[in-house]
């Protein structure tokens, strides 16, 4: 079996760990090449994504506007109602508007795919459908997992506001030449890369959930042990598609800036091109954790 030979090269030296990670990628790649049905999930929620953009874009349209109006004239103006300003207040509504679609829809299609993805890398045939109906029955300490998840996230990002505010005093700020509000943005840098460094011991709580039928406290404790112990290797598959993504949203950003002043019409093709970017790496990264559990219990087994 091929994660076999995988397992095989996780153990040596710490050069040796990051060509792990490349071995991990090529088992990662080849189970999405042979089974081009692990992307069902994550298309789904870009389906959803898209059809919730139309919806936003209908806002001014008389189907629309008694639902989307009044907010829109509320917080923003009336101006946002009318073209082309309409379109360059599409993607903030579409930021506020996904965070709750993201909640609800992620944690299910997350399991679906680490279902489908721990079958298509021992060999066996992986079903949509089947794997749908067992993160449906899972759905509830999934879905609080990642509440979990998002309060730890918060309140990192609060602490590193806090201390941004409250605990960097004037004397400090003449000394570094770095004003308060420059070191806030700097916090909120921070933050994200605190959260990446914490995310490997968070990473593997769903994997064990789902395929191994732990209950949630049960999941997450040992999620930790298992993300402490694969820590190196979980660091890279994380960062390298998350520096990709953050690639994406910062190009993205920058072609609508430019692109909304031209052609205001043109921020659908953009937001819809970082729709499929961001699908093939949300499928990428929940393929190549579980591949890496599944490696390590392979290990403990032997």
């Amino acid at each position: 079996m091929l994660l076999s030979v995988v397992n095989k090269k996780m153990k040596g030296s710490f050069i040796d760990k990051l060509f792990f990670c490349g071995e991990v990628w090529k088992v990662s790649f080849k189970g999405m090449w042979q089974c081009p049905a692990i992307f069902l999930p994550f298309a789904f929620i870009a389906l959803c994504e898209t059809i919730l953009l139309l919806v936003l874009l209908l806002s001014p349209h008389p189907i629309m506007e008694p639902l989307l109006g009044p907010p829109i004239r509320r917080f923003f103006g009336e101006m946002f109602l009318h073209y082309p300003y309409n379109f360059s207040l599409l993607p903030t509504l579409f930021e506020y508007a996904d965070l709750p679609l993201t909640l609800i829809l992620m944690p299910l299609m997350c399991a679906v795919t680490i279902g489908m993805a721990a079958l298509v890398v021992n060999g066996e045939k992986a079903s949509f459908k089947k794997n749908l109906k067992l993160a449906i029955k899972k759905y509830v300490p999934s879905l609080s997992l990642w509440i979990i998840v998002l309060l730890v996230y918060i309140g990192i990002f609060m602490l590193l506001k806090f201390l941004a505010l409250h605990c960097y005093p004037p004397a400090l700020a003449k000394i570094l030449h770095i004003p308060s509000w420059r070191m806030l943005t700097i916090c909120q840098y921070m933050s994200l890369f605190v959260c990446l460094l914490v995310e490997p011991f968070l990473a593997y709580a769903m994997p064990i959930m789902i395929l191994e039928k732990k209950k949630l406290f049960s999941a997450i404790k040992e999620g930790i042990i298992v993300g402490w112990s694969l820590y190196l290797p979980t660091m890279v598959l994380l960062a390298v598609p998350a520096l990709f993504g953050a690639c994406v949203v910062l190009v993205k950003q920058k072609m609508l800036s430019f692109f909304i002043n031209i052609l205001p019409e043109s921020v659908l093709s953009v937001m819809a091109g970082g729709f499929i970017l961001m699908l093939f790496i949300g499928v990428l990264m929940t393929t190549s954790l579980t591949v890496l559990f599944l490696i390590k219990r392979q290990g403990i087994n032997e």
